[in-house]
Protein backbone atom coordinates (compact mmCIF):
# COMPACT_ATOMS: atom_id res chain seq x y z
CA UNK A 1 0.00 0.00 0.00
CA UNK A 2 1.11 3.55 -0.73
CA UNK A 3 1.14 6.40 1.78
CA UNK A 4 -2.24 7.74 0.65
CA UNK A 5 -3.88 4.38 1.39
CA UNK A 6 -2.17 4.18 4.79
CA UNK A 7 -3.34 7.68 5.76
CA UNK A 8 -6.86 6.94 4.49
CA UNK A 9 -7.06 3.75 6.59
CA UNK A 10 -5.77 5.58 9.68
CA UNK A 11 -8.36 8.33 9.19
CA UNK A 12 -11.15 5.78 8.67
CA UNK A 13 -10.10 3.94 11.81
CA UNK A 14 -10.19 7.20 13.76
CA UNK A 15 -6.49 6.96 14.63
CA UNK A 16 -5.49 10.08 12.72
CA UNK A 17 -7.20 13.40 12.20
CA UNK A 18 -6.30 15.33 9.06
CA UNK A 19 -7.48 18.51 7.42
CA UNK A 20 -7.59 18.83 3.67
CA UNK A 21 -6.05 21.85 2.01
CA UNK A 22 -8.24 24.03 -0.17
CA UNK A 23 -6.76 22.55 -3.35
CA UNK A 24 -7.37 19.00 -2.06
CA UNK A 25 -3.86 17.87 -3.00
CA UNK A 26 -2.45 17.80 0.53
CA UNK A 27 -3.55 17.27 4.06
CA UNK A 28 -2.17 18.26 7.40
CA UNK A 29 -2.84 17.51 11.02
CA UNK A 30 -4.48 20.05 13.34
CA UNK A 31 -1.17 20.18 15.24
CA UNK A 32 0.69 21.14 12.06
CA UNK A 33 -1.92 23.79 11.21
CA UNK A 34 -1.52 25.22 14.69
CA UNK A 35 2.26 25.42 14.19
CA UNK A 36 1.79 27.10 10.82
CA UNK A 37 -0.67 29.67 12.21
CA UNK A 38 1.80 30.57 14.98
CA UNK A 39 4.61 30.81 12.42
CA UNK A 40 2.54 33.16 10.25
CA UNK A 41 1.76 35.42 13.20
CA UNK A 42 5.48 35.65 13.88
CA UNK A 43 6.32 36.11 10.18
CA UNK A 44 3.95 39.09 10.11
CA UNK A 45 5.71 40.74 13.04
CA UNK A 46 3.10 39.79 15.63
CA UNK A 47 0.03 41.20 13.89
CA UNK A 48 -1.91 39.47 11.13
CA UNK A 49 -5.49 39.67 9.89
CA UNK A 50 -7.03 36.21 10.12
CA UNK A 51 -8.63 36.62 6.68
CA UNK A 52 -5.11 36.74 5.19
CA UNK A 53 -4.27 33.28 6.52
CA UNK A 54 -6.44 30.96 4.33
CA UNK A 55 -4.66 31.75 1.03
CA UNK A 56 -1.25 31.70 2.73
CA UNK A 57 -1.82 28.39 4.54
CA UNK A 58 -4.06 26.89 1.84
CA UNK A 59 -6.66 25.91 4.46
CA UNK A 60 -10.28 26.99 4.87
CA UNK A 61 -11.04 29.79 7.35
CA UNK A 62 -13.19 27.66 9.73
CA UNK A 63 -10.19 25.39 10.42
CA UNK A 64 -8.00 28.43 11.07
CA UNK A 65 -10.63 29.99 13.34
CA UNK A 66 -10.77 26.79 15.39
CA UNK A 67 -6.98 26.85 15.83
CA UNK A 68 -7.06 30.55 16.73
CA UNK A 69 -9.72 29.94 19.36
CA UNK A 70 -7.53 27.25 20.94
CA UNK A 71 -4.43 29.47 20.79
CA UNK A 72 -6.25 32.36 22.45
CA UNK A 73 -7.46 30.04 25.21
CA UNK A 74 -3.93 28.76 26.00
CA UNK A 75 -1.65 31.70 25.28
CA UNK A 76 -2.27 34.94 27.19
CA UNK A 77 0.28 36.79 25.05
CA UNK A 78 -2.11 36.51 22.07
CA UNK A 79 -5.32 38.44 21.50
CA UNK A 80 -7.86 38.83 18.74
CA UNK A 81 -8.63 42.48 18.01
CA UNK A 82 -10.85 43.59 15.14
CA UNK A 83 -10.20 40.35 13.26
CA UNK A 84 -6.43 40.49 13.79
CA UNK A 85 -4.21 38.24 15.86
CA UNK A 86 -1.91 40.43 17.93
CA UNK A 87 0.97 39.43 20.20
CA UNK A 88 2.23 41.18 23.32
CA UNK A 89 5.63 41.68 21.70
CA UNK A 90 3.95 43.57 18.85
CA UNK A 91 2.26 45.84 21.41
CA UNK A 92 5.59 46.36 23.21
CA UNK A 93 7.08 47.41 19.87
CA UNK A 94 4.26 49.91 19.33
CA UNK A 95 4.86 51.34 22.81
CA UNK A 96 8.56 51.78 22.00
CA UNK A 97 7.72 53.51 18.70
CA UNK A 98 5.28 55.81 20.50
CA UNK A 99 7.98 56.67 23.03
CA UNK A 100 10.45 57.50 20.23
CA UNK A 101 7.86 59.76 18.59
CA UNK A 102 7.21 61.48 21.91
CA UNK A 103 10.90 62.02 22.60
CA UNK A 104 11.35 63.70 19.22
CA UNK A 105 8.05 65.62 19.00
CA UNK A 106 7.14 66.09 22.66
CA UNK A 107 3.39 65.71 22.13
CA UNK A 108 1.07 63.26 20.40
CA UNK A 109 -2.67 62.62 20.62
CA UNK A 110 -4.33 59.25 21.00
CA UNK A 111 -6.35 60.01 17.86
CA UNK A 112 -3.14 60.41 15.84
CA UNK A 113 -1.86 57.10 17.19
CA UNK A 114 -5.18 55.35 16.50
CA UNK A 115 -5.01 56.45 12.87
CA UNK A 116 -1.34 55.52 12.55
CA UNK A 117 -1.81 52.00 13.96
CA UNK A 118 -5.43 51.45 12.79
CA UNK A 119 -6.79 50.77 16.27
CA UNK A 120 -9.50 52.48 18.27
CA UNK A 121 -8.40 55.22 20.66
CA UNK A 122 -9.64 53.04 23.54
CA UNK A 123 -7.38 50.20 22.45
CA UNK A 124 -4.41 52.58 22.06
CA UNK A 125 -5.13 53.80 25.60
CA UNK A 126 -5.05 50.18 26.76
CA UNK A 127 -1.64 49.73 25.15
CA UNK A 128 -0.18 52.92 26.63
CA UNK A 129 -1.59 53.09 30.18
CA UNK A 130 0.17 50.02 31.59
CA UNK A 131 3.43 51.15 29.98
CA UNK A 132 3.34 54.80 31.14
CA UNK A 133 6.44 55.66 33.12
CA UNK A 134 8.28 52.55 31.95
CA UNK A 135 8.37 52.01 28.18
CA UNK A 136 6.44 55.21 27.41
CA UNK A 137 8.22 58.09 29.15
CA UNK A 138 5.37 60.61 29.11
CA UNK A 139 2.32 61.90 30.91
CA UNK A 140 -1.26 61.41 29.77
CA UNK A 141 -3.73 64.27 30.04
CA UNK A 142 -7.14 63.55 28.56
CA UNK A 143 -6.32 62.14 25.14
CA UNK A 144 -2.89 63.76 24.80
CA UNK A 145 0.51 62.34 25.65
CA UNK A 146 3.33 64.77 26.38
CA UNK A 147 6.84 64.71 27.79
CA UNK A 148 8.29 66.74 30.65
CA UNK A 149 10.65 68.34 28.12
CA UNK A 150 7.69 69.57 26.08
CA UNK A 151 6.16 71.23 29.15
CA UNK A 152 9.52 72.75 30.14
CA UNK A 153 10.05 74.23 26.63
CA UNK A 154 6.62 75.85 26.64
CA UNK A 155 7.00 77.14 30.20
CA UNK A 156 10.33 78.73 29.21
CA UNK A 157 8.70 80.31 26.16
CA UNK A 158 5.89 81.78 28.30
CA UNK A 159 8.40 83.07 30.88
CA UNK A 160 10.41 84.67 28.08
CA UNK A 161 7.38 86.42 26.62
CA UNK A 162 6.15 87.62 30.01
CA UNK A 163 9.57 88.91 31.05
CA UNK A 164 9.78 90.95 27.84
CA UNK A 165 6.46 92.71 28.48
CA UNK A 166 7.12 96.26 29.67
CA UNK A 167 3.57 97.59 29.85
CA UNK A 168 0.07 96.17 30.30
CA UNK A 169 -0.66 93.90 27.34
CA UNK A 170 -3.77 91.97 26.34
CA UNK A 171 -3.69 88.19 26.27
CA UNK A 172 -4.52 88.24 22.53
CA UNK A 173 -1.32 90.19 21.84
CA UNK A 174 0.73 87.77 23.94
CA UNK A 175 -0.58 84.77 22.05
CA UNK A 176 0.64 86.22 18.75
Amino acid sequence: PNIIEVVTKLVEAGLLEVLFTTNGKEYLTPKQLRREVKDEIMAHGGRVNITELPPILNVDLPHIERVIKALLHEDESLQLVQGEMITDYYLDGIAEEINQTLQSEGLVTLAQLAIQYTFTTEYIMGIIEPRLGSVVQAKLSGSTLYTNGYVARHAARVRGVLSAVLRPTSLAQLVR
